[in-house]
């Protein structure tokens, strides 16, 4: 186009043969020199304001710069700052309004004074740099613009020739065309490089001065102006000098470019600068470390609580000092806060740089709960039926099982022998736990409920667990077992735990509410974990709080978790390398540290407790034998009150429950031998049912316990019909959970189902248990 229109132009002058004698064009003719002038002016329009057009933007330029992830405390605070992918720190662009008229006055005077009135190409700063070039015989001085360097920032790296620049001015011209000055000057602000991996004037205002734009004084916004020009040769953390060398000539060209008075440049020159390296902070690391980078970027505001997650992660490492001797090297914490399922501290080890695996994450690496888990056992037990009063019997029993016999052991090798569910769950007994979770049905109903609270790490079979479930044979993530924690602290309501903020989750009901309420109860009754814990252990707090402890076998891991209706805190202790510790159990453990971080949160936040359900009454019992205690029954030497779901009150005791001269309970038969035994602890309060030389304690025989039956289609019913007998003869009242147990011509029979299926008999105060494992054929 362009040649063509230099054709049509120059056609008119040799048309008139206007020609000298030499046949030249007579340029000097008044008509001729005017068609040049207006054929040279045509073409400076055509460069000007039409060939800009040919030349595209950089596609960097018209999408918006990838920013590295910021990560932030729920309040604003800093936590951590990644790189993006090209290695930068870059946060999110600021736009015009939000950036301080004294770095955009800064800018200029160092950059670009006629920033707001050239088009995109300064001729006249061309024509003092091309002077200066000429008289040094060197390149000392250039003259891009703000919008050139723009469009150069932005362009894909090459070499640079004179066409680069020429191209580059062109861009420059149509970017003009195209957006407003604002838009340009705070795209170049947010765009480019202040050295140490810092792009756009944010990140550079945070990593050199750790605070945000809008704090800038006027000195430390020149030296941020004075820093582009050659980021590299006046890095202030080698070259200071140099920095603040260029950063006080910046300030005397905004005192001449009237953007500072004689008074404020006196201020400003003389106002010291102090670097603050900041590079997006190193706080809760393993949080961080969770959360990654994957599918966020920009700013990331989470759920950690600044001041909280530092004073845990100072707990933990002055309680871990006192506990070297014995081996603990590392402990992780967990705090939830139960109304949002935010995850307001996660602390994974004692130190994230320690040499012994301070990496990795004692939060989320599965480990052994050990009791940690019988709270659920003891829930469900109470939506089937049984209540804190129910007794158990903790006295030996085995379990036949694919490996082989099962024989569960409580933590000190003792038997306590008839317990309340809540001084069994209170002194965290493992035989009453098994047994209990026998007798509701075995492990797969506690399987099911842990999976439902979001346990992720049970991917096995019920078969598989077995009973040792209960008992913590299981390894589980210490936030997913808090998280379940807090589903027991909104009394059955479970809410998915999170670490980055944003609405409030609906919850989904997975227990019952009053059933939870009781283990809130049983497990914030300091009375109910006496035998085990002693009157004055660290989990005795000055307010009330549920807590339960949990220790692995071979004291590899030990843990606390507890609540309030506000808070869930979970606390795991331990060596990564599974090396087991000294005698170390969750109560001298993890319950310190749980202890001291549940203090701090009753000290900074206030702590409540629940409400009684409506549905909840409470009647006085006898903790020996778990009846209820009325002005009809004899007079006792020891009783409780005890809590109740509405309806499920035990039967009243009478005199057939005690001796009549010494008030001593009469215990089941089955008692018989823990009653004389050195674990007796009630000593002279019990006494048992049959114990004269001629009585005969009950015993079921049949079935045998550990019976194998199988269901064989080809026999009568299946073979499903199996007769229940006890001795001595009478009137036996059978119970099983599993299974239907009816009356058949003066007969017992259970109705047999595939399965495992404890079958109780009882007599008045005597009780017999069997066993039976029924297969399909």
């Amino acid at each position: 186009m362009f040649f063509a229109l230099v054709a049509k132009a120059q056609t008119p002058l040799y048309a008139a043969g206007n020609r000298d004698k030499n046949c030249g064009v007579k340029l000097w003719h008044p008509r001729g020199l005017w068609r040049w002038l207006m054929l040279l002016l045509a073409c400076v329009c055509i460069g000007w304001w039409v060939m800009p057009y040919g030349f595209a933007l950089p596609t960097n330029l018209m999408v918006a710069r990838e920013t590295s992830t910021h990560f932030l405390a729920r309040d604003g605070v800093p936590l951590r700052q990644l790189l993006a992918s090209d290695g930068q720190r870059a946060r999110i662009a600021v736009t015009f309004d939000k950036i301080p008229q004294t770095l955009i006055d800064a800018t200029l005077a160092a950059e670009d004074k006629r920033f707001f009135s050239h088009s995109g190409i300064d001729w006249l700063a061309i024509a003092r740099a091309a002077r200066g070039n000429f008289m040094a015989r060197r390149v000392v001085s250039g003259a891009s613009t703000i919008t050139q360097q723009l469009i150069k920032i932005s362009a894909a790296g090459g070499k640079r020739t004179l066409w680069t620049k020429v191209v580059e001015a062109m861009q420059a011209r149509r970017l003009e065309r195209a957006w407003s000055k604002e838009e340009i000057l705070a795209a170049y602000l947010n765009r480019v490089s202040y050295g140490n991996l810092l792009t756009g004037c944010s990140s550079a205002a945070a990593g050199y001065f750790n605070k945000p734009l809008s704090d800038l004084t006027v000195a430390e916004a020149a030296f941020l102006a004075a820093l582009p020009q050659a980021p590299g040769r006046m890095n202030p953390f080698r070259n200071v000098k140099d920095a603040q060398q260029r950063q006080q000539r910046v300030l005397r060209l905004m005192a001449a470019a009237g953007s500072l008075s004689e008074a404020q440049l006196e201020v400003a020159l003389l106002q010291k600068i102090t670097l603050q390296r900041f590079a997006g902070g190193f706080a809760a690391p393993h949080a961080v470390e969770m959360l990654g980078s994957g599918q966020l970027s920009g700013d990331v505001r989470t759920t950690i609580d600044s001041a909280l997650q530092d004073r845990v992660e100072t707990i933990i490492r002055e309680r871990l000092n006192g506990l070297e001797a014995r081996h603990v090297s590392h402990a992780a914490v967990v705090v939830i806060e139960n109304r949002t399922g935010d995850v307001i501290a996660l602390a994974g080890s004692r130190d994230f740089f320690a040499d012994d695996g301070g990496q990795i994450n004692g939060a989320w690496v599965p480990h052994s709960p050990g009791s940690a888990v019988k709270p659920f056992t003891y829930e469900l037990a109470f939506e089937k039926g049984h209540t804190p009063a129910s007794i158990i019997a903790d006295l030996p029993i085995e379990f036949t099982t694919n490996t082989g016999t099962y024989r569960p052991e409580n933590y000190d090798h003792k038997l306590y022998g008839p317990m309340t569910c809540r001084a069994a769950l209170g002194n965290s007994l493992n035989i009453s736990a098994v047994k209990l979770l026998q007798n509701i049905g075995g492990p797969e109903a506690l399987l099911e409920r842990m999976q439902a609270l979001g346990l992720t790490t049970l991917t096995e079979t019920a078969e598989h667990y077995g009973l040792g479930l209960t008992i913590g044979n299981a390894p589980v993530r210490l936030v997913e077992l808090a998280n379940a924690y807090a589903s027991l602290a909104r009394l059955g309501v479970n809410k998915p735990w999170r670490l980055v903020a944003g609405d409030d989750a609906s919850g989904v009901r997975v227990m019952s509410e009053t059933e939870c309420y009781l283990i809130a109860d049983i497990l914030s009754d300091n009375q109910a974990r006496l035998l085990t814990f002693g009157a004055n252990s660290p989990l005795r707090l000055p307010f009330r709080v549920a807590v339960k402890t949990g220790t692995s076998s071979t004291y590899r891991d030990n843990w606390t978790l507890g609540y309030t209706p506000e808070f869930t805190v979970g606390v795991w202790a331990g060596n990564f390398d599974n090396t087991p510790m000294q005698n170390v159990s969750g109560v001298t453990g993890a319950a310190p540290i749980f202890r001291d971080v549940f203090v701090e949160l009753q000290s900074r936040f206030d702590a409540s407790w629940y409400q009684r359900p409506g549905k909840i009454v409470s009647a006085r019992i006898d903790p020996r034998t778990g009846k209820r205690l009325t002005p009809q029954s004899p007079a006792v030497r020891i009783s409780r009150e005890e809590l109740f779901v509405s309806g499920s009150e035990p039967p009243a005791a009478d005199a057939r429950d005690y001796e009549e001269k010494t008030g001593r309970a009469i215990l089941p038969s089955e008692f018989s031998g823990w009653v004389k035994s050195r674990d007796n602890w009630m000593g002279d309060l019990v006494t048992c049912a049959g114990s004269g030389p001629s009585a005969k304690p009950l015993r079921i025989v049949n079935p045998v316990a550990g019976t194998v039956i199988r269901l064989d289609p080809d026999i009568a019913n299946n073979g499903s019909h199996l007769l229940l007998e006890a001795e001595p003869r009478g009137d036996v009242e059978w119970k099983c959970a599993t299974l239907e147990v009816r009356s058949e011509d003066s007969r017992t029979i259970a109705i047999l189902k595939p399965g495992r299926h404890e079958i109780t008999a009882t007599r008045g105060s005597a009780t017999a248990r069997t066993f039976v494992i029924v297969e399909q054929e």
